[in-house]
């Protein structure tokens, strides 16, 4: 499945979790993967989601400080 995490999009497994999407973000911008422990994360709308949050095909993910 395929879902954006800020503006990129990346392709996920199916049953992914949020955390999931976040790395895989990280792994393909070059970024350290440690950062995923100060990532704040919300959806489109702007509000605040775990990273064990079940992800959807298409969903938008937003993740700050890092």
């Amino acid at each position: 499945m395929k879902v954006k995490v800020n503006r990129r999009t990346v392709d996920i497994f199916d049953g992914a979790r949020v955390r999931d999407a976040v790395l895989r973000y990280l792994v393909l911008r070059k970024m350290d993967v440690k950062l995923i422990e100060t990532a704040e994360c919300q959806d489109a709308a702007g509000h605040s989601i775990g990273s064990d949050a079940p992800l959807k095909d298409g969903q938008t993910i937003k993740v700050k400080n890092i």
